[in-house]
This record gives structure tokens, C-alpha cells and sequence, in this order.
């Protein structure tokens, strides 16, 4: 009935001569370089952060989780095809033969975040079902002013009701889990960008860290249902996409107010995620430091000096650094990375 209702425009396309010998490139460029990238028709997706959530044409996303310092990058995703752009319901995507990448973006105010969240992950469920990308590798999930309490339960923890709704979750659903973030904004909209694929990615979860879709009742009414990270080899390439990454162990928050040592831990739970993604995939890397791209997201500005100057004695200067302002889904924890390796 969903489907009836959608206002699908689902057209067929044409291979084009490759670009490039890989299927997916993420990396960051200048943004001096802004109009050269969403001119490559090779472009599928760029990615800016700024204040407010918006789309600004079919390629570019802009985040509304402010840069406080990588303001002049931009993070670019790039295919060995052509993409074609479409439309499903709600859902703006481009797909090549490949995978497709699908975006939303819904006003806040328009229903509650349990129901306007299990709308979204509907419509994003029946679009993969449609196109044949059954298998979600990242979502990346901003909610505005996360902590708030609506109807008696925090946002995030509607946001996870309303999720564990919409998704199959069916006998083993726990073992094909994306990597996924959620982090809150301070604007109007949810905005809910993904990566889907025809085959799944290994899933990577972390021995330190009790797995959040088996987190006990009291964070929510349901569990998250996300993987620590996911391998995914795209041709020749294998990608790693970690989860957005906090202080916690077991499942319980680790060093309250103290950003320093959170900080470490966050840290300290990639590394484990790396050492177990190159053990079970051979993926090649050994730390955080040899990753692409790390986004930090931090919920208080004042500790921006000191969170840098600990990233950099951690990480050395190889690894491209985002720290972008926004709330993290839990009060007591004040940041949260996530990052990505792209071979």
C-alpha cells in the first residue's frame, strides 16, 4: 500500500566508459575546488557542513553539524560511472551498476521522531527492495536537538523505536547491520543520508563494547540497530566504515565530563575496531591514524582547542580531521567519532 502511495520515478541507464578503476572514492578536497567537483560527472555525492541541513542540488548534501575546524574541505565521493539521479517518495538518490546513494530530508515538525522515523526507514526499505540494493552498508542519521524530551522519551530514543519498526528484523537481522551514526543538530530538519550496495559488507563489532543491538532496555524501549563498523570490498578496493564511535565500555558511558580521557576512548575503541577488521578481512591498516578521514563531533566548543591538540599527539597529521558541532545521543558523553578508510 506504502509503495502505491510513493511517487516513484525509477528509470533505467546506461553504463559509461570507467573513469576510474574504482567503484567508490571518498577523499577530501579543497573547497577552493567546490565547482570542479560537482561538475565531474563522475561525482556522486559531496558532502558540506554548515548550519542548517538543506540540498542544494541533485550532488551536494549540506550537514547541519557546523565545521569548527576543516571548514575548508569538502568530502567527496566519486564513482567509476556516471551516476543517474532519481526519485522514490521522499528519497533523492544517484545509483550506478554499483550501489546507490540515497538522501532525505524532512521538516521535525511535520510528526512525532518515532513516526516520522519509521516513515523514513519505510520508504528507504521499500526503495531498496524496488531497485535491488537490498544490503545496507552506512546511514548517517541527523536528528534536531537529540536530547530533548518528547511524549515522555529523549528523541534518540523514539528515533530507535521508530527504526526498529520500519527494518526487518527477522531471525539473524543482528548479523547484517549497517555502520551507522546518529548525532543531533540544531536546526528544523532530520536529514537521513545512506550507502546500499547488491551484496552485504562483513560486519565488525568490537570485544570491548557490548553490541548496541543487544544494549539492555534502559537506553531505549528498542536497542539501536547498528554494526560497530562494516568491511566492503568494492572491486579491488576494500572500504572500512566505523560507526560513530564513543566513550563506552561494556555499554555504559566511561569518564564523565572529563573530554580528555573520552576522547581516549573513543580512540582506543577504533583501534580495536581496526585490529579486528584487519584480522577478519586483511584490510591492511593497523590504526586510526591510517584511516582517510575521521569526523569528530563535539557538543561543546570550549574544549575545541584541547580535543585538536590530543587528536593530533594521537594521530599525527597523515589522517584528514572534520570536527563539526553537534549533540551526541547520550548527555553525559561529549563527543563522538566516526571514520573511514577508502584503500
Amino acid at each position: 500500500m506504502l509503495l502505491a502511495l510513493l511517487d516513484a520515478k525509477i528509470a533505467g541507464y546506461v553504463n559509461t566508459t570507467n573513469r576510474q578503476n574504482s567503484l567508490l572514492d571518498i577523499h577530501y578536497q579543497p573547497r577552493a575546488r567546490q565547482s570542479d567537483v560537482v561538475n565531474d560527472p563522475y561525482t556522486l555525492a559531496v558532502i558540506d557542513f554548515n548550519s542548517q541541513s538543506q540540498f542544494t542540488d541533485e550532488k551536494r548534501i549540506i550537514v547541519g553539524t557546523p565545521a569548527l575546524t576543516g571548514g575548508d574541505l569538502l568530502e567527496v565521493w566519486r564513482t567509476n560511472e556516471i551516476p543517474e539521479s532519481g526519485s522514490f517518495g521522499e528519497i533523492q538518490y544517484r545509483r550506478t551498476s554499483a550501489l546507490i546513494f540515497g538522501q532525505l530530508l524532512i521538516p521535525s515538525d511535520s510528526g512525532s521522531m518515532e513516526s516520522l522515523t519509521q516513515k523514513i526507514y519505510q520508504q528507504i526499505s521499500h526503495l531498496q527492495l524496488e531497485l535491488s540494493f537490498e544490503k545496507m552498508i552506512r546511514v548517517w542519521n541527523y536528528l534536531p536537538w537529540i536530547n530533548r524530551h518528547d511524549e515522555g522519551l529523549e528523541r534518540y530514543q523514539s528515533f530507535c523505536v521508530g527504526r526498529h519498526q520500519a527494518i526487518d528484523t527477522s531471525i539473524g537481522y543482528e548479523s547484517h547491520l549497517p555502520a551507522a551514526t546518529a548525532v543531533g543538530t540544531h536546526d528544523g530538519n532530520i536529514l537521513v543520508y545512506f550507502l546500499a550496495a547488491h551484496e552485504d559488507g562483513m560486519q565488525i563489532e568490537n570485544p570491548r563494547q557490548v553490541s548496541a543491538f543487544a544494549y539492555p532496555s534502559k537506553y531505549a524501549p528498542k536497542s539501536p540497530t547498528f554494526s560497530r563498523a562494516v568491511v566492503k570490498q568494492w572491486g579491488e578496493q576494500k572500504h572500512l566504515y566505523i560507526s560513530g564511535t564513543a566513550s563506552i565500555l561494556g555499554h555504559e558511558t566511561r569518564h564523565v565530563n572529563k573530554p580528555g580521557e573520552q576522547l581516549d576512548e573513543c580512540l582506543n575503541n577504533i583501534d580495536i575496531l581496526i585490529a579486528e577488521a584487519d584480522r577478519e578481512t586483511g584490510l591492511g591498516i593497523k590504526d586510526a591514524s591510517d584511516l582517510t578521514g575521521i569526523k569528530l563531533y563535539l557538543r561543546n566548543q570550549d574544549y575545541l582547542e584541547e580535543t585538536i591538540d590530543h587528536l593530533k599527539k594521537r594521530l599525527g597529521d597523515k589522517v584528514k580531521l572534520m570536527v563539526l558541532h553537534a549533540d551526541i545521543c547520550r548527555g553525559d558523553l561529549l563527543l563522538e567519532i566516526e571514520g573511514f578508510y577508502s584503500g
